[in-house]
């Protein structure tokens, strides 16, 4: 092992992570004409088993799959044992179906058009949440209308305490809610709005945003967007992932639990249905992790007292950090949105929407994948990626002293925790970190350590080529915390000296951190789109060698 101690510099965040050695950055270039993304994975169960042995294709897949999220019943009595989908998953359920309806058989077509109808074609909505009364006259703002029932099982709490308009006050406060988030993301955040929906057959009246009360509760969700463009379906010749949406909220959020019930359920709902909308706008084939993350992100931008979201930190970087961040699985896809939270709290929240801007799939964008927008996005604030990731991974270590909310979020695990004493005055060891994670390693001041001591630590990682990059942190015992990014060289040698005495240092954390982006043979080429842009990570599985030594 060879490494160069130097002394520790350490200091509060201060911008995008441009304290760190630079360093040639991955290129991070997806070819153009990206095939629509793999089904969004829901659970090892029957309809996985099925599509794996070839019995039904990816097509008759997404069908089942949006059918599972109204009729599990009925799914369940052709498959077996058939998974309820996450609540959360309805929307990007529905996108995957959408994008496969050329490859269906006309009699799946047709029964797929029935999953994706909007509550008031009625009849033509069997298997989701057609409407079986006609809808009252829908509540109309300058930007959306919002449809209800005045009975059946679809229609919302009738009392209204504030007559004006003859709408119960539930619809009134979805209204005012539509605004309000409208506002946040379109005006405040400068999204881009939901494109016109004028040319669908069902319009809703005009082409203005539409989003529908139904009684989801009983199916367990708490709402969706899709969408009935003409342009998405098979044979229009657009070729572009761009669309309008349409949007269905539950009619009164009772069957959930605090904090997503009632008003507070319907506010947390729309901020995150409404960007899914949003990201329609841009492209609604984009990788899993990038759409879910920075929909549960938005949720705290536009109403920050819910906190909804922080029920998916366990499953992201914060909990789980030795799971990559380009994931496009389970409630990691949720947990991720600690990132974009990372961003808009030590940059600028406006870096998320250049990153969406850069991955705009209209006929004006460059459609680049969600790794490659977010890259561009930071080199816009003259950073680079790998830097950003690494501090990400440093000021995850002690989330209160970054985060406003920090105090509330989980501490990542440690990897190990080392006792430094005299008799046992040094420690070797190693982890093996895969592409866009992190790992932690506590060293602790024990037994007859002097209060003059000092701790040299060093690593030994891969080439700095593959994404090698390490910090440390100092956390003393009067609370305060001092953050330390080391230079890596090209061997992917790094090492510092720090003050180890027991009566200040409670412990000193080595942040061991994979920032790899390179891809091995360029994007779709995964069929199972496990991580961004469909490619196999080329720096997986490598090994980070530390060494501490106790220097009196």
């Amino acid at each position: 092992m060879v490494a160069v101690l130097v002394a520790l510099t350490v200091g509060a965040p201060s911008g995008l992570a441009l304290e760190r050695r630079r360093s040639a950055e991955a290129r991070l270039e997806g070819p153009p004409g990206k095939p629509a993304p793999a089904p969004v994975e829901v659970g090892e169960d029957a309809l996985t088993r099925a599509l794996g042995s070839g019995r039904i294709d990816e097509a008759a897949y997404a069908l089942e799959r949006a059918r599972s999220l109204f009729d599990l019943a009925d799914v369940r009595a052709r498959y077996g044992d058939v998974v309820r989908p996450d609540p959360r998953a309805a929307t990007l359920i529905l996108r995957d179906l959408v994008l496969r309806l050329g490859q269906l058989t006309p009699g799946q077509r047709a029964a797929a058009r029935t999953i994706l109808a909007r509550p008031t074609d009625g009849n033509a909505d069997p298997m989701g949440d057609g409407y079986a009364v006609a809808e009252e006259a829908p509540v109309c703002t300058e930007h959306g209308c919002i449809h209800y029932v005045a009975s059946t099982d679809d229609a919302p709490d009738p009392t209204d305490v504030d007559p004006a308009n003859g709408a119960p006050d539930f619809v009134d406060r979805a209204s005012e809610t539509l605004e309000e988030v409208w506002a946040a993301e379109v005006v405040a955040h400068r999204y881009r709005a939901p494109k016109s929906d004028e040319t669908s057959v069902n319009n809703g009246g005009d082409g203005r945003i539409d989003v529908y009360l139904a009684n989801l509760g009983d199916d367990g969700l708490y709402g969706y967007c899709t969408t009935d463009d003409p342009n998405a379906e098979a044979g229009s010749g657009y070729g572009y992932y761009d669309f309008s949406a349409y949007c269905v909220v539950d009619d009164d959020y009772a069957e959930f639990p605090p904090p997503s019930n009632g008003v507070r359920g319907l506010r947390v709902t729309m901020a995150h249905e409404f960007f899914h909308a949003v990201q329609f706008a841009y492209d609604a084939a984009e990788d899993a992790w990038f759409m879910e993350s920075t929909a549960a992100w938005m949720e705290d931008e536009v109403y920050d007292r819910i906190d909804d979201n922080r029920q998916y930190l366990p499953y992201g970087p914060l909990g789980r950090p030795r799971i990559p961040l380009d994931l496009n699985r389970g409630f990691a896809v949720y947990g991720s949105w600690i990132w974009p939270r990372f961003l808009s709290e030590t940059a600028d929240p406006d870096i998320v929407r250049r990153a969406w801007k850069r991955a705009d799939a209209s006929p004006k964008g460059s459609d680049a994948y969600s790794l490659q927008a977010y890259a561009g996005a930071i080199s816009s604030y003259d950073g680079r990626f790998r830097w950003v990731f690494a501090d990400f991974g440093m000021y995850n270590a002690v989330p209160a002293a970054l985060y406003e909310e920090g105090r509330a979020y989980p501490i990542p695990p440690e990897d190990a925790r080392i006792r430094i004493t005299v008799r046992d005055a040094g420690a070797v060891g190693s982890e093996i970190l895969d592409h866009l994670t992190n790992a932690y390693v506590a060293f602790v001041p024990g037994r007859g350590v002097a209060s003059t001591a000092r701790l040299a630590l060093s690593l030994d990682g891969p080439p700095l080529r593959a994404g090698t990059e390490a910090s440390l942190v100092l956390v003393r015992r009067d609370g305060r915390v001092r953050f330390a990014p080391l230079a890596v060289n090209r061997r992917g040698d790094a090492g510092a000296t720090v003050r180890f005495g027991p009566g200040t240092v409670e412990r000193v954390v080595l942040v061991m951190t994979n920032a790899s982006v390179r891809r091995d043979g360029g994007c779709w080429r995964d069929p199972t789109w496990r991580f961004s842009c469909a490619a196999y990570p080329r720096d997986d599985d490598l090994r980070f060698r530390y060494r501490a030594e106790l220097i009196a």
